[in-house]
This record gives C-alpha cells, structure tokens and sequence, in this order.
C-alpha cells in the first residue's frame, strides 16, 4: 500500500464500520435505507471528530452471507459509502464486503471515492461458513487495472480468523504469495487472541516484504501502543462500542465517542 497516496500521518488507525441489516437482508432488525446512512454519518462523525484518519464500510450483519457477492450489497455500500464521501471528503475511505468478490469492493470504492478496499480470501483457499472460497488476487489485480481504478489500495488478509485455510502454508510464505506474487497493498493480520496475532506480526515483519501490516482484531486502548511497536496500524472496531462480544446487540451498538478518544489519545501518547 502507498502510505503517502492514503495521506497517513501517523499510525494508520483504520475505524471498521458494521452497518445495520439493508433492506434486502429481510432480518427483523433491518432498517430503512435513511435510517442506515443517518447511523453510518453519526458514527463516522464520532470517529472523525476524535481523530480517526480512516474508516471502512462492512455489510457485516447481511445474513446468511452469500457465498458471492449481490446486487443489493453493491447498491447497499454505494448508498452509504457515497453518503459518507459527500459529508467527509478528507476521510480516507475503504470498503469491506462479507461475501466474497474481487470486482464488486474495487466498483464499489471507484464509484463512492474511496481509497482501498479489504478483501478476507486474497490468496489460497478457505473453508468458512458460506463454503469453500479461493483467492481472487488475479482477478482483483486485472479488474483495478481494467477500470482505471489503481489508485485504491487492496489490503489482504492472511488467514482471516472467521475461516480455516486448506492446504495451510506457513505464516510467511502465505504471506509472500500475497504480496510478492500477487500484488496486496497491504496485509491483515488477526489471529484468535491478541498475544496470537502479535507473534503473527513479528513473524511477517522478519520477512521485510516492503509492504504496511495491519491488526485486524483485539485492538484495545490498553493495547494499542504494544501492537503498533509490530504494525503500521490497526483496525479497531469493538473498542469503540459501550457494549462487547459479537451478540446482534453489540454488533449493531453505536460507537461511543469517548470510547473512541480514550483509544486515539492512547495512540498518540
């Protein structure tokens, strides 16, 4: 990833936005499409006023997830992605899609003005619960190039936490592949504990691959200063919810803005 084409000064904290369920998603708890993009820009407020430089949007409680990406999960993020552009413009902006797709995330950021995308199977294959997924790095990299759209950074995951890899690779080598030979921006790192996915940074930062690292998961005001002595950054989303755990409550919980201070002055301090 090119840390100077996403304007980061600084640690590269990266605020995860789950949105409530579209309308499509046909969940009890689905909302209107105003009530989604009201909750997405007073969140992202919160986050932009205590200083967060960046923010994805994630379809995350669109259940079941499909096992490749739908029509209304691309209307659904441009609604809202568009929405946050147009009332944050310095934002760095990404975008995250639960089902899988190369294409669908890169038109996506193309069209709401956004600066990368996150894509959780780059490289190899996955057993999750949508089923057997495989990497769409080649597809990815021909289709950013296809539509003009190689200014958005891709970060890759390396062994997403919410899935087990078949045909396991060691960590580095796995790695290598995603970045050497497939062209990843930037690595995700998350394993199933944050003293595991330490180990998993220290492990790929030895290897010198010339690319940023992230944290995908476990970042905490208590922690975040330890974690980013291994990474150029994090990305933080539970932290900044009153409520944790990974219950429909929580998940659909609004950040608190003093919550999401406390993280930021840690960073800094």
């Amino acid at each position: 990833m090119n840390n100077s084409l996403l304007n980061f000064e600084g640690p590269a904290i990266i605020a995860g936005l789950h949105l409530p369920p579209s309308p499509a998603s046909n969940q009890t708890t689905s909302l209107p499409m105003e009530r989604i993009v009201e909750f997405a820009l007073k969140n992202t407020e919160k986050a932009v006023r205590a200083g967060v430089p960046a923010l994805y949007i994630q379809d995350l409680t669109d259940l079941p997830i499909a096992p490749t990406v739908q029509p209304h999960s691309v209307a659904f993020l441009s609604v809202v992605g568009a929405a946050i552009r147009k009332e944050f413009p310095d934002l760095i902006l990404g975008v995250c899609m639960m089902s899988h797709g190369a294409r669908e995330p890169l038109a996506v950021a193309q069209a709401i003005g956004a600066q990368f995308v996150r894509v959780k199977v780059y490289t190899g294959a996955m057993v999750k619960a949508e089923g057997i997924l495989q990497g769409c790095a080649y597809e990815a990299i021909l289709y950013r190039k296809q539509i003009n759209a190689e200014n958005i950074a891709i970060l890759a995951d390396v062994y997403d936490r919410t899935g087990q890899p078949l045909g396991e690779m060691p960590l580095t080598e796995a790695a290598r592949s995603a970045t050497v030979y497939c062209k990843a921006d930037g690595l995700v790192l998350t394993g199933l504990s944050f003293q595991e996915s330490l180990a998993m940074l220290q492990e790929v930062q030895k290897a010198n691959l010339g690319v940023p690292l992230f944290l995908g998961g476990g970042a905490k005001a208590e922690n975040v200063k330890e974690a980013l002595k291994f990474c150029s950054g994090v990305v933080v989303s539970s932290s900044f919810k009153p409520i944790g755990g990974w219950t429909e409550e929580s998940i659909l919980a609004e950040w608190d803005y003093d919550r999401i201070a406390q993280f930021m002055q840690a960073v800094h301090g």
